[in-house]
């Protein structure tokens, strides 16, 4: 599985690593791909790029945003922080985040997953 994309800009193609990627917000009819160090600004929708993104590194949490699994710090139930962005979480998808990590001692007690994990510690 390739480790990148390209973005599109003007008639050039950047390419981006996905471990670059800190989050991806919709603006109108364009997409912000949002790195560390600069902001590329490409024509496409968020249901294009979210199925082009391995599912493994990347949620929608939004129907404005997709974040990065990785660059997450820290979310409640309101917030995903990247560094110091705040990111809204919509209702729609506050599941779909937590089905996407790893979470230890949880607010559901009755989560298999984690029922699993302390009964073998």
């Amino acid at each position: 599985m390739q480790d990148f994309l390209f973005v599109r800009m003007e008639k050039r193609y950047i390419r981006l690593r996905f471990s670059e990627i800190l989050y991806i917000q919709a603006e109108k009819k364009y997409v912000i791909v949002v790195t560390q160090d600069k902001a590329y600004n490409t024509l496409s929708s968020m249901n294009h790029i979210e199925k082009r993104l391995p599912a493994e590194l990347f949620c929608r949490i939004h129907r404005s945003y997709i974040v990065s699994l990785g660059q997450i710090c820290e979310f409640d139930h309101e917030l995903v922080y990247i560094g110091s962005r705040k990111i809204p979480i919509a209702e729609k998808y506050k599941n779909v985040l937590k089905n996407s990590v790893i979470i230890l001692n949880g607010d559901n007690g009755s989560d298999h997953s984690e029922n699993e994990i302390s009964k073998t510690t």
